[in-house]
């Protein structure tokens, strides 16, 4: 073994914990405390901006935890907004339509209605009803910032931080790393499973000899490095990160070799590229056998940069006990049959390798909430997961101080 397989570690690593008791975390009472001290005031994603690409373009978004639904839209004047997908008049839905492009939005209960920038420009019978101050009636807005191409939104009336400063470092590492990319994949899933586990299942490689050993079983590591370490490791405030290594051996499957003769190679195959091409945050310590990122946001979210391709998955809680798994892939835009071919394939490999990690997480719900074991003992290659921990008890704590 080289030092192919030893992990470069980057970060403040002083705070975390390597044993995590699990059983309160998976209890109704406790899911209450994140509700209130963690979703309703951190910066969560909803989409992507690539579904807003015409001006009155607009998508519909549940946030389970929440129990909110927004509407995501681009106004007129070109900027996206977030709204509660509310009438200001009787609280009726105002939005059902889950996309589509529209200049202006009509409640269908009574006919109010509204611009795509959240202006009340039409209400039906207006001269009964004594007092009423258009101006002041408009869709509620939440705050909202677009981040390469991501939309994050914040619920708290006065957020604490913006989302600049919630990102810190990395907020400006990622500069167009999604440029010129359309979304090909978008699967979603609802499991018996908390939360918190569906996230874990993401933020390590310590799995992938095992779970993925039948669909991808030497994408990964390879001689130099067969227990699959990760090549970089990054821990901070509300981000955490990885980059994967590459097996520079592996064998292309017949499909893979004939495909990526005539396109750019995806998953579960890498290419070789300038790095100097990749912003900064994109495989940050220049690993030249890269494989894949895998970016962990505070609380729910990971991002998954590639050279060709890059995903954004979503665990929303909808209970201490439910979790909607949301993932959306995207790829390089190409209108040549070959290319849409090829991202088809990775589409579909992808998704079995998906399924399997799904699989684990139910069980592993059973497991913790059975009782049967009082913690979690995590290895090194496991900080991301214990970088979630000690984000969500600060979050915790912050929040319970106020």
């Amino acid at each position: 073994m080289n030092n192919d397989s030893i992990t470069v570690f980057k970060g403040d690593t002083s705070r975390l914990k390597n044993v995590i008791p699990i059983q309160e975390r998976v209890e109704p009472n406790f899911y209450q405390q994140e509700v209130a001290r963690i979703f309703k005031k951190a910066w969560l994603i909803v989409g992507s901006a690539e579904d807003l690409i015409e001006i009155g373009a607009y998508k519909v978004v549940d946030v389970p935890p929440l129990k909110a639904s927004l509407v995501v839209v681009r106004s007129d004047d070109g900027k996206i907004r977030v709204f509660h997908n509310v009438c200001r008049h009787r609280g009726d839905k105002l939005v059902h339509d889950e996309h589509g492009c529209k200049k202006s939005f009509t409640c269908r209960f009574h006919a109010w209605t509204y611009s795509n920038s959240g202006t009340l420009t039409g209400v039906t019978d207006s001269t009964q009803f004594l007092g009423l101050d258009k101006d002041k009636m408009g869709l509620v807005e939440v705050h909202s910032e677009v981040w390469e191409n991501i939309v994050f939104v914040n619920f708290d009336k006065n957020p604490r931080q913006t989302l600049k400063e919630w990102l810190g470092p990395i907020y400006d590492q990622y500069a167009g790393f999604s440029a010129n990319r359309i979304k090909i994949a978008d699967h979603r899933v609802v499991l018996n499973t908390n939360w918190n586990l569906a996230v874990n299942a993401f933020c390590e490689g310590y799995h992938n000899l095992y779970i993925h050993k039948n669909t991808v079983p030497d994408y990964q590591g390879g001689k130099t490095n067969p227990k699959r370490h990760r090549a970089y490791l990054e821990v901070g405030e509300h981000f955490a990160r990885y980059s994967a290594h590459g097996n520079p051996n592996h064998k292309a499957t017949p499909a893979e070799g004939l495909l990526y003769k005539h396109s750019k190679p995806m998953f579960p195959a890498f290419t070789h590229f300038n790095m100097e091409d990749l912003p900064p945050g994109v495989n940050p310590s220049r690993f030249a056998q890269w494989a894949f990122d895998i970016m962990h946001v505070v609380p729910n979210f990971v991002i998954g940069p590639q050279a060709n391709t890059h995903s954004i998955m979503f665990f929303w809680p909808i209970d201490h006990n439910k979790t909607d798994v949301r993932v959306m892939r995207f790829g390089f835009k190409s209108d040549r049959p070959s290319d849409r071919i090829a991202q088809a394939h990775s589409i579909t490999r992808g998704r079995e390798v998906l399924r399997e990690d799904l699989a684990t997480m139910e069980t592993n719900y059973q497991g913790v909430a059975s009782g049967g074991i009082p913690y979690l003992f995590l290895s090194e290659q496991e900080q991301l997961i214990q970088n979630h921990y000690r984000a969500a008890d600060d979050l915790l704590r912050d929040a319970g101080s106020q």
